[in-house]
């Protein structure tokens, strides 16, 4: 289950601007930050399978390293959906250079996709019935890119009550091969700890710090941009 914040800063303000308020710099951990680039890749059936489902496919290149992941919603509605929370369920592993070759068009194998997350993974995540239901959807149809993000990600250790996050700054381009919209948000995802301090630091950044909630993920906001230029 992946869950996290995201915020957008009002106003045009740099990311620099607020790094010395104290909602941030009194709980980075002193184990420095690190940029670079990312870019994520989309992909979907001709029909659109996984768009109908609230999902999507993403291979996201990070420094050289290649990940394939698979998102769909997250089936517990609670108080947490209100607060403006993004929570997905998630399955994810590293690309080996073999495989960062492989062609979409191909299709997914749902053996090979269920061995690799056994590779590090715990049996419960590769044998999830939602998980192996929407592999055997999209089994052998051929895959499409849609949508794209391509950004520069300054990421920091955070801990904020008796959580521990990753806080990640991110600013690019989103959309389409031809057709893309400047964007910066602000992320923080949820570690170890408890779910419940989302719904606490969320009211403090937003009172503390001129952001506000983001609503839409970068996936949702590269699909309405391809949605808009293929009209």
């Amino acid at each position: 289950m992946e869950s996290e914040l995201k915020f957008i800063l009002k106003d045009d303000i740099d990311f620099m601007e607020i790094m010395n308020e104290p909602i941030i710099l009194d709980h980075l951990l002193l184990t420095g930050n690190m940029s670079y680039a990312m870019r994520s890749s989309y992909f979907d059936t001709e029909n659109q399978l996984l768009r109908q489902r609230k999902g999507f496919l993403r291979i996201r290149r990070s420094n050289e390293r290649f990940y394939l992941t698979l998102k769909l919603p997250n089936h517990n509605n609670n108080m947490y959906d209100d607060a403006g929370i993004f929570e997905r369920q998630e399955w994810e592993f590293e690309l080996n250079d073999e495989e960062q070759y492989w062609d979409m068009k191909t299709g997914i194998n749902t053996t090979w996709f269920l061995n690799r997350m056994l590779i590090g993974a715990e049996y419960r995540e590769s044998s999830d019935p939602d998980l192996i239901q929407i592999l055997r959807v999209i089994e052998g149809r051929p895959l499409y890119e849609v949508c794209l993000a391509d950004y520069t990600r300054t990421s920091y250790a955070y801990s904020y009550r008796s959580s521990r996050f990753e806080l990640c700054f991110d600013e690019g381009y989103l959309g389409t091969a031809e057709y893309v919209k400047q964007f910066s948000e602000i992320e923080l995802e949820l570690l170890t700890g408890n779910r419940e301090d989302l719904f606490y630091l969320k009211h403090d950044f937003l009172t503390q710090l001129p952001v506000i909630s983001a609503t839409k993920s970068k996936y949702d906001q590269a699909i309405e941009i391809a949605d808009l230029y293929s009209r």
